[in-house]
């Protein structure tokens, strides 16, 4: 089947939410948004147009290939525009939750957020504050948002924000903390006691497997790597948010530097 009657299309309404399903698995690979044939439309279009395109086309062609053919499935229709991205965005956020395997989708729709559990919501958007006075140190802030899994042990959170990042040596000496952030909450906190240029350690001492020999810097947290506690500046600044500041808020790299007013 590659196309709705006339009669099918007048019942999905203005808009419906769907989704492509791998025959050989049986699970999502995507979910959209659309009208009228816009679910038949992923195997006719060409590849090359955007990320999302190519990582979309690439599955289906792996189905094909297998001899087999994408199902389509009709989750919610006869829905207004603004209904389809609610429900499409939802839906991302609870499969997202619910599953190991990714959607090639590259963006999760509109107005969409992370499935949470209450815990996480609470510690997320109850977070306490931080404001520019709190702000006692020459800070680092290594953002994750897409590298941070909820679960993972310490040693995976450390390794992930230590490195490696394009980051300029004269600002090393001065950097006091380093903060790893996840949508502006504070979930780890490190003192560096050393730095690192990647090509020219052993790849043994990289922080991960997938880090290429490149000059790109990491640190380590002597503190961190001796099984010791945190200290009391990093116990103050842990489980806050930074979405208050204004240097974290026009800031879009996933760098960025805080630093006290009265030590600029």
């Amino acid at each position: 089947m590659d196309g709705f009657s006339e009669k099918s299309i007048h019942a999905l309404g203005e808009y419906y939410v769907y989704g492509l399903v791998d025959p050989r698995t049986k699970k999502f690979f995507y979910i959209g948004k659309g009208s009228k044939n816009r679910v038949f439309e992923h195997e006719r279009e060409s590849i090359g147009k955007s990320n999302d395109d190519k990582l979309r086309l690439k599955k289906i062609s792996e189905i094909r290939n297998a001899g087999l053919e994408v199902e389509k499935v009709i989750i919610h229709f006869n829905l207004s525009e603004k209904e389809a991205f609610a429900a499409e965005a939802s839906l991302i956020s609870a499969y997202k939750y619910n599953s190991n395997e990714s959607l090639t989708n590259i963006v999760s729709g509109h107005h969409s957020s992370r499935a949470m559990t209450v815990e996480e919501f609470e510690q997320e958007k109850g977070a306490i504050l931080l404001e520019e006075k709190d702000i006692r140190h020459k800070i680092l802030v290594i953002k994750i948002n897409k590298l941070y899994q909820r679960g993972m042990d310490e040693r995976e959170l450390y390794d992930i924000v230590r490195g490696a990042w394009r980051i300029s040596k004269k600002n090393l000496d001065s950097i006091e903390y380093v903060f790893g952030v996840y949508n502006s909450l504070i979930v780890a906190v490190y003192k560096p006691t050393a730095w690192y240029v990647c090509n020219e350690v052993e790849k043994s001492k990289l922080p991960r497997e997938d880090i290429p020999p490149t000059n790109r810097l990491f640190f380590e947290d002597e503190r961190f790597e001796n099984g010791l506690l945190l200290d009391e500046n990093a116990m103050f600044y842990v489980g806050k948010s930074i979405a208050n500041l204004k240097d974290n808020q026009k800031a879009h790299n996933p760098i960025t530097y805080l630093n006290p007013k009265n030590k600029i």
